[in-house]
């Protein structure tokens, strides 16, 4: 089972290694949960789980989809960033809203 680490403003992602973030999207009236891979990890995974559509309608399902994905691909950490901060650019090319 990978280790969970909650992200706070002021902190970073590593620079190299595989990892996955889920974070929290803004959209009109919800949030949604998406799992962000690692540059190293994208190779095998692709960039944003789900690709495409919706995102997870709760942190608890994007964690488990997360620790599923981690124990596929035997990734150590996944990062949880749901508060109203971001603390590294966003890997895909949606541009994240702050709220």
């Amino acid at each position: 089972m990978a280790e969970v680490v909650k992200l706070v403003a002021g902190d970073t992602l590593p620079d190299e290694g595989e990892f996955l973030v889920v974070t929290r999207l803004s959209r009109p009236r919800v949030f949604e949960y998406f799992i962000d891979v690692s540059p190293a990890l994208e190779p095998k995974v692709g960039r944003r789980i789900p690709p495409g559509g919706p995102g997870y309608a709760s942190l608890e399902t994007a964690l488990n989809a997360a620790q599923e994905l981690a124990a596929q691909h035997q990734v150590p950490t996944i990062y949880v960033q749901h508060e109203s901060i971001l603390v590294r650019p966003f890997f895909p090319g949606a541009a994240p809203r702050l709220i």
